[in-house]
């Protein structure tokens, strides 16, 4: 009697590598979360410049921010205002990742797309308000690489105006000049030139000195790319020792145009008070805060700044702010009119908006998917993720992208509570550690990508 043939064995299902498996079988481009979820603004990858920012997930803040930075830099006489966050615990002191360097990057953007116009109108002010109280905004940032005094900051502001762009908006610069032209009614750069001279020609108090000539050239001449190239010019050294100067130079550029307020966004404050930085150095570059932005014109007329603080940050600067005698940064009920603190995600639908608005910006194009959709992930899937993490956006955003990232290489169809559960429990989250912050610290500034 002879074996009947047997048949082989059915060959094991082959895994799909996790990257075909985002575009074949979840229709995504990449995975739609941000791996540091630190905004790299001016970035070319959109998970990571702040582009995404939903303002619809802090929608109290964020109308709260337009109410008292750039209403009260408008109407109230508002020097400095303070954009607040705090941590969950007292081991969180730094208390990072709640989204206040995009929400300062939407500020920003909301007032110079139509130069606080949209602002006042949805604070039912109206048309004759605009017009009588044009105002644009500048984003600037401290870091521990090279902008690390007052001056640096006031000259990346200036470089922000110059080249920061989107797809949809060309840099402030070229809108200002533009602004220029419309009022005078002509481009000639000559007469363009003696409208910025009778801004400065009109300053009363005390100046800087005269603006930066070939800084004025270039930016009332037709060649948007002359002025990008002079900034770029610009040592480090005397951008550091001269940037009050073209900071100044920028601001009687766009008083020309028509700009009564100029509301500068500044970020990382907490970089100027590290313990990298001496103290002496701190004490000086605070009295500078006072001394260029309070005492001398054109910027204590026209000027505003919003800086980020934590408690980190607080106590170490503390000290050398009130000797500077510059307004309170306490987040108390006294200084309410000042202040806007950011808190963590309130509930999973404040997740799911968040994360919505990265699905969206991943999906292949013609996939049939709804607006809004989550999938691969459930509704409920979301709920998991926040209640595994501090609650901070930035957390969620990494976790979901860790997520995601695992479940592509499992070839998994759903990612749904269980297997969030378990996914959660192979993975090694990012750390939120001041080395990493210093890995992406090069690309906070290259304002001319976006």
């Amino acid at each position: 009697m002879t074996d009947e043939p047997t048949s082989p064995p059915a060959p094991a299902a082959q895994t799909v590598a996790g990257q075909a498996w985002l575009k074949k079988k979840w229709n995504l481009r990449n995975n739609p979360f941000p791996l540091t979820a630190i905004a790299r603004i001016g970035g070319n990858d959109l998970r990571e410049n702040g582009l995404l920012y939903e303002p619809a997930v802090q929608a109290d803040q964020v109308r709260e921010a337009m109410e008292k930075f750039v209403l009260g830099s408008a109407f109230s006489g508002l020097k400095f205002g303070y954009l607040w966050s705090r941590g969950s615990s007292p081991a969180d002191s730094d208390a990072r990742g709640y989204g206040k360097s995009v929400l300062l990057q939407h500020v920003a953007r909301l007032v110079n797309r139509d130069f606080g116009r949209s602002v006042y109108l949805q604070s039912e002010l109206d048309d004759e308000d605009a017009a009588e109280n044009p105002i644009c905004s500048l984003v600037t940032s401290f870091d521990t690489a090279q902008v690390r005094s007052l001056g640096a900051a006031l000259f990346a502001a200036v470089e922000y105006g110059v080249k920061f762009r989107t797809l949809e908006e060309p840099p402030l610069a070229q809108r200002l000049r533009q602004e220029l032209i419309d009022r005078i009614g002509t481009d000639d750069q000559r007469v363009l030139l003696k409208a910025v001279a009778d801004e400065q020609n009109a300053l009363h108090g005390r100046t800087l000195g005269p603006p930066d000539e070939r800084l004025l050239v270039a930016l009332c001449g037709e060649d948007p790319m002359a002025v990008v190239e002079y900034l770029n010019s610009i040592k480090a050294a005397t951008r550091s020792r001269n940037g009050a100067v073209f900071f100044a130079t920028f601001l009687l550029y766009a008083a020309a145009a028509g700009m009564k307020h100029v509301l500068v966004c500044c970020d990382q404050l907490e970089d100027l008070a590290s313990s990298n930085t001496a103290k002496s150095k701190r004490d000086l570059e605070t009295e500078r805060f006072r001394d260029v932005l309070v005492e001398t014109q054109p910027m204590a007329d026209m000027v505003s700044i919003i800086v980020t603080m934590h408690p980190r940050a607080a106590m170490k600067i503390k000290n050398a702010w009130d000797q500077a005698d510059l307004p309170s940064f306490e987040d108390t009920d006294a200084n309410n009119r000042s202040t806007v603190t950011l808190p963590g995600l309130q509930d999973a639908e404040e997740a799911r908006k968040l994360l919505s608005k990265y699905m969206d910006a991943a999906v292949q194009p013609d996939s049939g998917r709804e607006p809004g959709s989550l999938h691969p992930l459930t509704e409920d899937a979301v709920a998991v993720l926040l209640s595994h993490s501090t609650r901070k956006p930035r957390d969620v955003l990494r976790m979901a992208h860790s997520v995601l990232e695992e479940a592509a290489a499992r070839n998994l169809e759903v990612v749904g509570v269980e297997q969030v559960r378990r996914l959660l429990d192979t993975i090694t989250p990012v750390p939120d550690q001041e080395g990493l912050d210093s890995l992406i610290t090069a690309g906070v500034l290259n304002w001319s990508q976006g």
